[in-house]
């Protein structure tokens, strides 16, 4: 009897990857995993799915049921029919609610030392978070960033 060693799924460290044929196969391969998944969910729900990617220096892929550009002008248009999902609210409510949100959260703006734990918490997250994006966003656009500073590569 022969003992075979499962590996299953690896994790994948979240990082630009900087060799360009495994960025481009990666790109590959997961975009036809988005849109497996968004065809999915269409036969599954019957749901309206428009998606369009766009990779650095190519053209744009798009996948779309029934069809992309019917499903962007209906997002678009002025006069979007109600959501099913929530029936019976207008936007005024919705308005309201919004506002009402925005003035829980003016523990935000007041000062670090005021804060209790979980909202110093919530901020931490959010900078962590807007920092990784800062990050990419350099990435991007050709910039290293490495300890601390930026470095044009």
């Amino acid at each position: 009897m022969s003992t075979r060693l499962i590996k299953g799924r690896k994790s994948v460290c979240l990082a630009k990857i900087e060799n360009k044929n495994n960025r481009q196969v990666s790109f590959s391969k997961r975009r036809n995993g988005v849109f497996k998944k968004a065809n999915e969910l269409v036969v599954m729900t019957g749901a309206e799915v428009g998606i369009i990617v766009f990779p650095l220096g190519n053209k744009p892929y798009s996948f779309g049921h029934p069809n992309v550009n019917e499903t962007i002008d209906k997002y678009i248009c002025e006069e979007r029919p109600p959501s099913l999902s929530s029936p019976g609210i207008d936007d005024n409510k919705l308005k309201e609610k919004n506002k009402n949100l925005e003035n829980q959260q003016e523990w935000f703006r007041g000062p670090i030392e005021k804060m209790n734990y979980t909202e110093a918490s919530i901020l931490k997250e959010g900078l962590e978070d807007l920092l990784l994006k800062v990050k990419n966003y350099g990435t991007e656009c050709g910039y290293g960033y490495e300890t601390g500073k930026w470095k044009a590569k």
